[in-house]
């Protein structure tokens, strides 16, 4: 664990001292936020009420979140609420896109250059929120709880009130309501735990 912790700080450190991979990275997110807010959700947001608009775009919106937590970081300033926040929300929604498309391509049989596109996109979403947990710091429970409980607010806004991100014939919204309450259950523990568990491996470092 000491080995891949380290690894991960090399990985974010390198991103955040070199200003070509640094605002690729960005530039790379704000793509995904304008054409995943426009193209992917813009249809189901303009149907929507604008109270929901917060919960619809979850994948753009967390790379927005990312984007924020890491010119933060760049610029000294290590939000510890708002990386777990982000964090949350990067690795929740990157999962939950990859097994969208791993259950789709189970079913179809095909895939398209658009559909492994976003596959490998979610997967640096994915990763990026791995490394944004490195600096969580220490949170108070009511903190940790909020969190949470937005995340699990969004399931009763997607699945319960019927804003969930569009599916294909091939996914039904029982599989993705599964994986994003698994994702959610999963998430919220490590985030109840992994806090303090991070800062003592840290000063073995």
């Amino acid at each position: 664990m000491q080995h891949f912790l380290r690894l991960l700080h090399w990985i974010l450190d390198l991103i955040l001292r070199q200003p070509l991979l640094f605002w690729s990275a960005m530039g790379a997110n704000l793509i995904g936020v304008v054409w995943g807010g426009w193209i992917w959700y813009g249809p189901q947001l303009a149907a929507a009420p604008w109270w929901a608009w917060l919960f619809i775009p979850d994948c753009p919106a967390a790379a927005l979140w990312a984007t924020i937590a890491f010119l933060g970081l760049r610029y000294g300033r290590d939000w510890g609420w708002f990386n777990a926040f982000a964090a949350f929300a990067c690795i929740k929604y990157g999962l939950w896109t990859l097994a969208f498309w791993l259950r789709h391509w189970s079913v179809v049989g095909t895939f398209e250059p658009l559909e492994i596109m976003l596959f490998v996109s979610h997967m640096g979403l994915t990763a990026e929120g791995v490394l944004l947990a490195l600096h969580i710091g220490s949170l108070s429970l009511p903190v940790r709880l909020s969190i949470i409980g937005w995340f699990a607010l969004s399931i009763w806004v997607d699945y319960g009130l019927g804003h969930h991100p569009p599916l294909t014939y091939a996914v039904p919204v029982a599989f993705v309501f599964w994986v994003a309450t698994g994702l959610t259950a999963l998430l919220g523990l490590a985030l109840l735990l992994l806090p303090a568990r991070l800062e003592v491996l840290e000063k073995k470092l």
